[in-house]
C-alpha cells in the first residue's frame, strides 16, 4: 500500500454533527504529508418525481427548488467541514451528483484512497449502534479500508487508546500494522486481543468500552470465527471509532 493507509483519504460530508466528527477525525489521523478529499453528495435523482398533467409543471419547480436547497447545503457543508479541517493546504473539496455512497466509492476510485471515512447516526438493534445506509453499503463495498467515526462528547478525539484484534490472518495482520503506525505517531496504547472465541465481536466490542479506536481485519480465511466475518458487527455495535482494514491485495494504490 504505497504511502501508507493514512496518506489519500476520502471523507463524507454532510450537514449532520456525525458528519463533522468525521471530517475532525480525519484530519487527525491524515498523514503528515497526506491529502484529505471531503466529498458532500446531492442526490438529483431522488428530488425528481414523475408526474401527470396537470401536476408535472409545479412537481418539476418543486423538484428544482429542492435540488437547488440540497446543492447549497452541500456547500455549505464543504465549507464548514474545510475549516474543521487544520491542515488546509491538504484539503479538498468535491460536490458530486448522486447518492452519496456511489459518490464516495466513485471517489475512492478517482483518488486511490487507501482510507474512507464515513459519520454514524441513530440508535441501532439492541445494544449497539446502527451505522446508516451510506455508511453500511460503504463498509460492505469500498475497496480500501474504512474508519466508522464516533466521537465522545465532551471530548476531543485522538488515537489514545486503541484495541485490535489479532489472529493468523493477513487482515489482521494489516490492522496490527496500521495500528502500530498510530502507536509511533502519537504515543497510542495499543492493546492487542487474540481471537480464539466463539463471540469475537463480542469480545473486541466489549474490550473496546474504554478504547478511542478498535481496529480489526476484513476478508479473512479463518471461517465463520475469523475476524473477517465480525468486522461489520463490531462496527455496528461499538461504541468508539472503528477501523476496518482490508486485507493489502483488496486496498487501493498507484
Amino acid at each position: 500500500m504505497a504511502g501508507g493507509l493514512f496518506q489519500r483519504v476520502v471523507c463524507g460530508v454532510d450537514s449532520s454533527p456525525e458528519s463533522f466528527e468525521a471530517v475532525r477525525q480525519s484530519d487527525v489521523l491524515l498523514e503528515p504529508d497526506g491529502r484529505l478529499l471531503l466529498v458532500a453528495a446531492v442526490d438529483v435523482t431522488s428530488a425528481i418525481h414523475f408526474q401527470v398533467a396537470p401536476t408535472a409543471i409545479h412537481a418539476a419547480r418543486h423538484a428544482l427548488e429542492d435540488v437547488e436547497e440540497r446543492g447549497q447545503a452541500a456547500l455549505e457543508a464543504l465549507e464548514r467541514a474545510r475549516a474543521e479541517a487544520t491542515r488546509a493546504s491538504a484539503v479538498a473539496t468535491l460536490e458530486s451528483d448522486g447518492p452519496p455512497a456511489d459518490c464516495l466509492l466513485d471517489a475512492i476510485a478517482s483518488e486511490h484512497a487507501t482510507l474512507v471515512v464515513v459519520g454514524t447516526h441513530g440508535l441501532g438493534r439492541a445494544a449497539g449502534v446502527l451505522l446508516g445506509s451510506v455508511a453500511t453499503r460503504v463498509v460492505h463495498r469500498a475497496p480500501c479500508s474504512v474508519l466508522i467515526a464516533r466521537g465522545r462528547p465532551g471530548s476531543t478525539w485522538s488515537p489514545r487508546t486503541i484495541v485490535v484484534g489479532v489472529d493468523a490472518s493477513p487482515a489482521a495482520d494489516a490492522a496490527l500494522r496500521a495500528c502500530r503506525e498510530l502507536e509511533a505517531r502519537f504515543g497510542s496504547e495499543v492493546r492487542a486481543l487474540t481471537i480464539d472465541g466463539h463471540r469475537p465481536a463480542h469480545e473486541l466490542v466489549e474490550a473496546g468500552v474504554d478504547a478511542d479506536l478498535i481496529a480489526v481485519g476484513s476478508r479473512t480465511t479463518r471461517g465463520a470465527h475469523g475476524l473477517g466475518s465480525v468486522s461489520e458487527r463490531v462496527a455496528h455495535h461499538a461504541g468508539c471509532s472503528v477501523l476496518v482494514v482490508r486485507e493489502p491485495d483488496r486496498a487501493q494504490g498507484s
